[in-house]
C-alpha cells in the first residue's frame, strides 16, 4: 500500500501489523495500525514513527514522497515503542532532523531509550512554525503515559491525536467511513476500557 494524502501535502505514512494479538495484556484480535504522518512545508515534519520491525515499510512510503534526508523535524507524541520505535532508524537516514517531544517526560523517556539526539522539549502551548503551517503542542499526561501529548495544526484544523481516540485495528482503510463502523466502535470501546479508562 502507498502513502495516503488526506490533505494537500499531508500524508499518512504508517504501517499495519496484522499479526499483533496482545497489547498491555488485552486481546487485539484484529491487529493494529501504527500511524505516522508527513507534512510537506518549508520545514518537512514527520509526526510519530512506527514500531521498529516496520521501519522499512514506513521508509518506503516516505521515499515515494520525498528524500527522507530532507526531514527537518520528527515529532514524538509518545515514547512507547509503537510510536517511537522508528526513531533510531530515522535518525540514521535524516541525521539533521530535530526530535520534538514533551518536557520533561518525553525528553527523559526518549533519551533513556535512544540516547542523545538533537531534542526540542516542548510544554503546553508551545508552537513550531513549519512555514505555511504551525504546530501547537498540548500535553495529555496519563493518556495513557506521563509523556503523552497531542499535536494540533490550526491552519488545517487537524489534530494528531496520539492514542486519545485509538483502536487496535489493522486495515488498509484510512478513514472510518471506509470501514465497518460496528467493528470500529467495538475496537474503540475495547481500547478505551483497557488503555484509557484505567
Amino acid at each position: 500500500m502507498f502513502s495516503v494524502e488526506f490533505k494537500p501535502d499531508i500524508y499518512w505514512v504508517g504501517s499495519m501489523d496484522y499479526s499483533m494479538r496482545s497489547f498491555h495484556g488485552y486481546s487485539t484480535d484484529r491487529g493494529s495500525t501504527y500511524n505516522a504522518y508527513l507534512i510537506i512545508d518549508d520545514k518537512i515534519t514527520l509526526i510519530d514513527t512506527v514500531k521498529a520491525p516496520f521501519c522499512m515499510e514506513m521508509f518506503g512510503r516516505l521515499r515515494t514522497i520525498i528524500d527522507p534526508a530532507k526531514i527537518d523535524y520528527i515529532v514524538s507524541n509518545h515514547v512507547e515503542p509503537d510510536h517511537s520505535g522508528g526513531i533510531p532508524f530515522m535518525m540514521q537516514h535524516c541525521p539533521n532532523a530535530k526530535i520534538v517531544t514533551s518536557d520533561p517526560n518525553g525528553l527523559k523517556g526518549l533519551t533513556g531509550r535512544y540516547g542523545e539526539h538533537d531534542y526540542i522539549a516542548v510544554k503546553a502551548g508551545d508552537t513550531l512554525s513549519l512555514g505555511k503551517r504551525t504546530l501547537t503542542f498540548v500535553p495529555t499526561p496519563m493518556l495513557h503515559w506521563p509523556d503523552s501529548m497531542v499535536t494540533y495544526c490550526p491552519e488545517e484544523e487537524l489534530l494528531f491525536a496520539n492514542d486519545a481516540f485509538g483502536q487496535h485495528l489493522a486495515t488498509t482503510a484510512r478513514f472510518e467511513d471506509e470501514t465497518d463502523l460496528h467493528e470500529v466502535m467495538h475496537q474503540a470501546k475495547k481500547y478505551y476500557a483497557n488503555i484509557l479508562m484505567p
